[in-house]
């Protein structure tokens, strides 16, 4: 696999470890549905992931973008289990956090914020 850079990696695996397991898995793609960096995927395959994301990313940004709307900062989804997922920019790539059930929103929210800028 080749990492965006060994900074970003250790980014997300820091960012992972200090989550204190209350985020399940990371993942960072670039716009074309290319997986450059991840941690803790076991359920899924990367580049199937990295292709939904990309995906989702597109849309929002072309939905803001028609509406004059500017850019996204950050993206959350609670899911039906509790779960949320949270989809960030970071340059020109795409960052995706799936956490576990019932999370501290306000705590992964900081720790993006920590991480990921």
């Amino acid at each position: 696999m080749t990492y965006i850079s060994p900074e970003v990696q250790r980014r997300i695996e820091e960012l992972f470890k200090v989550s204190k397991g209350a985020i399940e898995s990371i993942i960072v793609t670039k716009p074309d549905g290319t997986p450059t960096a991840y941690v803790n995927l076991k359920k899924i395959h990367p580049d199937f992931l990295a292709a939904a994301v990309s995906s989702v990313a597109g849309v929002l940004s072309s939905i803001l973008e028609t509406l004059e709307l500017g850019y996204f900062k950050r993206l959350h989804v609670e899911l039906e289990d509790k779960r949320f997922i949270f989809v960030v920019p970071l340059g020109s790539d795409v960052v995706a956090i799936t956490t576990k059930p019932s999370p501290n929103v306000g705590f992964i929210d900081l720790l993006i914020d920590l991480y990921l800028k």
